[in-house]
């Protein structure tokens, strides 16, 4: 490991003067730090300057709070990002639940609002790591975590992640690696808790010297072959910004999400394979389904959605076993098994199928 010096700020404006700072080389923010420090450790990063902000004095609470704000009350940038604007006009002004970054995933798994509102990111929360970890780990650090590949991982693997010309992953061992937009890197998104955040809709809040930034979590996660995308990095988070909060349009009457997860073991491991659902169900008439978010986790560089399974979900009048059986066919759309994880082709498959049929049967 490299070495380094450690700072703790009292205040989010002492954070961003550490961030921005020209001394000691380039800052990166700490909170549980469970991520950094392993890739310190394995050499992939080497900061000059820890910036530990778990000890934000008590003015900067928002930072740790989980709420339920009114439609008046919401920011006009998360408004302006909120789900039903079209054709230049504005989208309804609705609840919504704020999460601050600095939460443990211990507090968001355990949270009674959250797990009475957003099932899926209460029970993905709830599903990574070990108990221990889940009480440092912060869902902003989940959120912002880098990938696993063990070749990118590996010091004596200077892979195309890192600069290098070659994914080595591609006639590798890539039993758990990318079946759906895996060129130019096969390497998945490790956060289970944004495969959650994409199905309800996530929008984001960045803090910067120049005040504060929101973003959909969907463009704010970006994979090698997307528009803005580059191999090096996961996400556009910039190195004068701080990840501060995450807003979710609350559900309302008719509205259900879930998540679903497969992994080797029941013991802490890495996903094999995840799914989060959200619907919304008409609340007169033959009460059907109105919107339809299915996505898909451990199977693309990001959270992937699964738009053709959707299109047919919204398209199913009934859901009996073969319609639904169908659905998660239509989940595969897309995809592009590499030489040894084709077996996440019947897996991703079956999960879909037992997630609506939870959810919706």
């Amino acid at each position: 490991m490299n070495s380094f010096s450690l700072t703790i700020p009292r205040t989010v404006k002492q954070t961003l003067d550490e961030l921005t700072s020209p001394k000691g080389g380039p800052g990166r923010l700490k909170a549980g730090g469970i991520d950094l420090l392993d890739l310190m450790k394995e050499g992939i990063e080497q900061p000059g300057r820890l910036i530990n902000i778990r000890y934000l004095d008590e003015k900067q609470q928002a930072l740790r709070e989980i709420s339920e704000v009114k439609a008046d009350a919401i920011p006009e940038g998360v408004w302006r990002l909120l789900p039903g604007g079209d054709n230049g006009n504005p989208p309804p002004r609705r609840d919504c639940l704020r999460i601050g970054t600095l939460t443990t995933l211990s507090e968001v798994s355990a949270h009674p609002l959250l797990q009475s509102k957003v099932p899926a990111l209460t029970e993905s929360a709830a599903e990574i790591a070990t108990p221990q970890l889940r009480q440092a780990a912060t869902l902003g650090g989940n959120l912002l975590q880098r990938p696993r590949c063990w070749y990118f991982r590996s010091s004596e693997y200077p892979c195309a992640k890192k600069g290098g010309s070659v994914c080595f992953a591609r006639d590798g061992e890539n039993d758990f690696h990318a079946i759906f937009d895996n060129q130019p890197c096969c390497a998945v998104h490790p956060s289970g808790t944004a495969v959650a955040l994409a199905a309800l809709d996530a929008i984001l809040v960045l803090i910067t010297p120049t005040g504060e930034r929101f973003a959909r979590l969907s463009s704010f996660l970006v994979g090698p072959s997307q528009p803005g995308g580059a191999i090096g990095r996961e996400n556009r988070l910039e190195a004068d910004m701080m990840l501060a909060a995450i807003w979710i349009p609350s559900p309302g009457p008719g509205e259900r999400n879930l998540y679903r997860k497969v992994k080797q073991k029941q013991s802490f491991d890495w996903p094999l394979a995840e799914v989060a659902i959200s619907v919304r169900r008409a609340l007169t008439g033959n009460k059907a389904l109105e919107a339809a978010r299915i996505v898909l986790g451990a199977v693309a560089p990001v959270p992937h959605r699964a738009r053709s399974a959707e299109t047919m979900l919204l398209q199913s009048p009934t859901l009996d076993a073969e319609r639904i059986r169908k659905i998660g066919q239509a989940a595969l759309s897309g995809a592009t098994p590499l030489s040894r994880n084709g077996y996440k082709l019947p897996l991703v498959s079956g999960l879909v199928q037992q997630a609506i049929a939870d959810l919706l049967t």
